[in-house]
């Protein structure tokens, strides 16, 4: 089995911390921060797709750690989804349970008990919103659907080679986008949080770990190659922004399908300079700090939506000299510091005695 990649789990840390800013920054109303003419805080709105760099990050682990095994087959199918269940499901029932208790007698959400822990148990989330126990889940639901999809891949690459199955499966699948999109015209909305909108950002996780197995291209001026992706995933968040979608009135979610993938692209770019790097980002990215945030990070996300409202009260409250931007920044550290210690006990007792069933694949 190949060894955890300590780069990755600081780029987890990157992307819940990023998950965490934009809940803040947005329940404060979505301070402004200008330097010059300069909004800082346009930039700092990249946070909200910690998401989106979590599903490159997702398709990477999958073909990573499975798509060198010559004997994946049909077989192999069920054990794969047991292996990804054994090692999600402890966490993540856990966090509904809590979700379900806290948002029946403590905020007072008219939740059905039974229902909703169902409806999680199966990580249906989204699907049938009325019972989506908290308003994150439905990630969940997008990664299990991209888990009965990537087996495909690495079942027919051993049969009609690696290009021809990932064109075959991706390629269907980004065909239905696009149709479903032409047909359904507005009302393809729903469609943003399910894998027919995100597959194009597993897609392109799964490309970086393909390129990294053969270790097939040789990167120079890493530092402008990071400062490319980076604007091409900036780019890639303006054409799914307000702006963006304003240029069609009918097909406009055509332009947001294609901002998840120029997204995708930014993303799996940086993600292999990352893995690949030997200096300067493998300091940054590995650090300690880092390393054990990101081993976290999937119980830091699961339970952040417990804390983080509770903390933004408190800011408003109690620190109610903190204008502009300051007062989402102090309220995300405090949210953070908080989430340390609970996401480390999630880890510790309901992540770590599974990871050898998981093997290591998550994120």
């Amino acid at each position: 089995m190949k060894q955890r990649i300590q780069t990755l789990d600081g780029l987890r840390f990157i992307a819940a911390m990023g998950v965490l800013w934009i809940h803040n920054w947005i329940a404060f109303h979505a301070p402004r921060c200008r330097v010059w003419k300069i909004d800082i805080a346009d930039f700092l709105a990249l946070g909200a797709n910690g998401v989106d760099l979590f599903f490159v990050i997702s398709g990477f682990c999958m073909y990573y750690f499975y798509g060198t095994k010559a004997d994946f087959s049909y077989q192999s199918f069920a054990r794969f989804i047991k292996k990804r269940w054994t090692r999600l499901s402890p966490a993540f029932y856990a966090a509904t349970i809590i979700y379900i208790i806290v948002g029946k007698y403590v905020y007072h959400y008219q939740f059905s008990l039974v229902f909703n822990f169902l409806h999680s148990v199966f990580y249906l989330n989204y699907i049938g919103g009325q019972y989506n126990t908290a308003r994150h889940f439905w990630t969940l639901t997008v990664e299990w659907q991209f888990y009965f999809l990537i087996p495909f891949l690495l079942i027919y690459q051993n049969k009609i080679g690696f290009k021809k199955s990932f064109i075959l499966i991706f390629g269907a699948t980004c065909l239905a986008t696009v149709v479903a999109i032409l047909f359904l015209d507005a009302r393809s909305d729903f469609l943003t949080y399910t894998i027919l909108f995100r597959v194009t950002e597993f897609a392109c996780g799964v490309i970086a770990a393909r390129l990294l197995l053969n270790n097939s291209i040789k990167l120079k001026y890493r530092a402008l190659w990071l400062i490319a992706f980076i604007v091409i995933t900036y780019c890639g968040r303006v054409m799914i922004s307000a702006t963006g979608l304003s240029l069609s009135v009918h097909y406009y979610n055509i332009f947001k399908v294609i901002g998840f993938a120029v997204m995708g692209i930014g993303f799996a770019g940086m993600l292999y300079l990352a893995v690949t790097s030997t200096k300067w980002l493998n300091i940054i990215l590995g650090n300690r700090l880092f390393k054990t945030m990101g081993r976290i990070s999937y119980s830091f996300y699961l339970f952040h939506v417990l804390v983080y409202p509770v903390i933004v009260v408190f800011t408003r409250h109690y620190l109610f000299a903190l204008t502009g931007i300051a007062a989402p920044l102090v309220s995300m550290l405090i949210s953070a510091i908080i989430l340390y210690p609970v996401s480390l006990l999630s880890f510790h007792f309901l992540e770590k005695p599974f990871l050898s069933m998981g093997n290591l694949t998550t994120k």
